[in-house]
């Protein structure tokens, strides 16, 4: 009986500090690799912090590849295999002066960027003003596509999808007022070397400033021009 008892307390020790380095162990694993201090490692860090410092605010790099274990690489020159700025996961490839090989290093790169979002629901069709916007911050990898960081690009633009609140302004959603009108008189100037008319025709099209717009003359001819700032539309020859 005293026999059992012993191997219970033995029991009842063992399974706590099993358990207890267990623990430890799962907190000591790291996440992802650590920076080996090595030029390979070095030369990497350094290139994708100044190929990625146009992305945003507090830019990281995290290097995911062991480093320790490529071949030695003397005078190491990183570079992008693809053309772009880096951001999320890339892939870095690395020359070295040793010898022709390739070596290829894996990494994260993460910056804090900050883009607008409708600060209220906004249907089509609606002008926007100032009070309609507002401002997020994400890492750049959760950017919207074509996501405005500036409110000059949106303030006085018209809204050509509905979107509710905290939805990304997008350049691709928005447009210039229609200054020019489809079916509507409008004004065409023809100017060239040394002559400068002016005509009537009907607008086919709508248009805002800068927008390409055809326009039917009386005789039927069918002329194009660009929209200017007082709804004209601008002809060259």
């Amino acid at each position: 009986m005293q026999r059992i008892l012993n191997a219970i307390q033995v029991l009842s020790l063992v399974r706590p500090i099993a358990l207890v380095l267990g623990l430890l162990a799962i907190a000591a694993t790291p996440t992802a690799l650590a920076t080996p201090d090595d030029a390979i490692a070095q030369a990497t860090q350094h290139f994708l912090m100044s190929q990625a410092a146009s992305l945003g605010d507090d830019v990281g790099v995290e290097l995911t590849s062991d480093t320790a274990r490529l071949p030695e690489c003397r005078s190491p020159q990183p570079f992008l295999p693809r053309d772009g700025v880096p951001q999320g996961r890339v892939m870095v490839g690395v020359h070295c002066s040793n010898d022709e090989r390739v070596r290829y290093v894996q990494a994260r790169v993460s910056a804090s960027v900050r883009f607008l979002v409708a600060s209220t629901a906004i249907k089509r069709g609606e002008r926007l003003s100032a009070d309609m916007l507002d401002w997020e911050r994400a890492d750049v990898s959760r950017r919207p596509r074509n996501a405005l960081d500036d409110p000059n690009q949106a303030i006085g633009k018209v809204v050509t999808q509905r979107l509710v609140e905290g939805m990304a302004l997008r350049g691709d959603r928005l447009r210039q007022p229609y200054l020019v009108h489809r079916g509507e008189s409008v004004t065409l100037i023809a100017g060239g070397e040394g002559f400068s008319v002016t005509r009537e025709g009907e607008a086919l099209n709508n248009g805002g400033k800068g927008d390409s717009v055809r326009a039917r003359m009386p005789d039927g001819k069918v002329l194009r021009g660009q929209v200017d700032s007082r709804g004209r539309l601008a002809v060259s020859y």
